[in-house]
């Protein structure tokens, strides 16, 4: 029993996820684009000139799987929005509750399993997210990697590092939140 009478396996909503539809419409609807078309840019560029890159061969495999896996997050994000509705819309959606022998009931299971369902797809999604950001800093930083006798080198390995630290710091934060929430 909770404090206030009702049942503990009714689950009550997180405050985190109060914001999860907004955030993944953020996440893979905008932001996962803009960073498909940076892999793909930063792909072509390497495609066309592999002899100012050290590694031109895996620094290629990152950035394509990079511009799958997000794009993977955007479809799946997709998917996901289509369960994310209120009792009152679905109420709406229907229009004429005579249809349904026990309205309150069925209606009410209709969005738990909605629900559900939303909440799978968008882990989903933001799991691919999470691994297009991480592939994305791998093959940034194998794309910043100074060839053999390089110009720049000293520039090229600082920024190679700094977006490594980056990339580590993404994967702390992500492992964090996969273990709080």
């Amino acid at each position: 029993m909770r404090p206030d009478g009702g049942d503990m396996k009714e689950r009550e909503p997180r405050p985190w996820q109060v914001g999860l539809p907004k955030a993944g419409k953020q996440a893979f609807f905008i932001a996962a684009p803009l960073l498909t078309a940076a892999a793909l840019t930063l792909a072509g560029v390497v495609g066309g000139a592999p002899g100012a890159f050290k590694w031109p061969g895996a620094t290629l495999l990152f950035l394509s799987v990079t511009a799958m896996v997000l794009i993977a997050s955007i479809q799946l994000g997709y998917y996901a929005l289509q369960y994310e509705y209120t009792r009152a819309e679905l109420d709406e959606y229907i229009g004429v509750r005579q249809f349904v022998k026990h309205p309150d009931t069925e209606l009410d299971q209709m969005v738990r399993r909605a629900s559900g369902l939303y909440e799978r797809g968008y882990r989903r999604a933001s799991t691919c997210f999470n691994g297009g950001t991480l592939m994305l800093g791998l093959g940034i930083a194998a794309a910043l990697a100074p060839p053999p006798h390089g110009d720049q080198a000293g520039y090229r390995t600082v920024a190679a590092c700094l977006v490594l630290a980056f990339t580590a710091l993404d994967a702390g934060w992500i492992a964090y939140e996969l273990v709080t929430h």
